[in-house]
């Protein structure tokens, strides 16, 4: 009778595949393009606001106004899609890609549930994670225990994907740091809203890998 080490054959279909992809080079590299260039001399100078010298004086973050509309609507639950104006400030927003100055969430929610009796967790996307799908399929059991999800589409990725890039791929190294303190103030925003426009009471933030 012959075995097979599953972990052991993946291992190796992995490494065949990676080294058939990389040498044959069928998909472009990470940061084809470099650096960055002076994107990475901004963000040595935005850095520094992440962690001011005063106590909360970053707090609050700039206040959105998402528009919604519904996607799907059921006895128990409603998914809702909104889409509002990056919080960036304008040299952030200068040197992020058009296509990303606006951001796109998923929220879903329980239904008959007051705000004030929810919690809600905002989901971050790991890498490659292009649409709220996955992310929303971990929210899904989460609505039995009264708790609400928020998906952010990253910058860089899904509907705000520069057009020159293909997939995951990001031509700069300073994009993945844009990419970051964008989603960072995003997300910052996000939980003003929950907290001072929708009224929730409990708020908290999960992600995978990148996230």
């Amino acid at each position: 009778m012959v075995t097979v080490n599953i972990g052991m054959l993946h291992y190796i279909l992995d490494h065949v595949y990676g080294a058939f992809v990389h040498r044959t080079k069928i998909t472009p590299p990470f940061f084809s393009r470099g650096w960055g260039g002076t994107k990475l001399e901004l963000l040595e100078r935005l850095i520094s606001q992440l962690f001011p010298e005063v106590e909360g004086q970053n707090w609050p973050p700039s206040l959105i106004q998402p528009i919604w509309r519904t996607v799907w609507e059921t006895q128990n639950a409603c998914l809702r899609e909104g889409v509002f104006r990056t919080p960036c400030d304008e040299q952030l927003l200068s040197a992020l890609p058009p296509e990303s100055h606006n951001a796109r969430v998923a929220f879903l929610v329980p239904k008959d549930v007051p705000p004030q009796k929810m919690a809600c967790v905002v989901h971050l996307a790991g890498t490659g994670d292009h649409t709220f799908e996955r992310r929303l399929r971990l929210g899904g059991p989460l609505l039995k225990q009264n708790i609400a999800t928020m998906v952010l589409e990253s910058p860089f990725y899904g509907q705000r994907r520069p057009m020159l890039q293909r997939g995951a791929k990001l031509l700069c190294v300073s994009d993945l740091l844009l990419l970051g303190r964008a989603t960072i103030e995003e997300a910052r925003s996000l939980l003003y809203w929950l907290d001072s426009e929708a009224g929730f009471g409990k708020m908290g933030v999960c992600g995978l890998s990148m996230g």
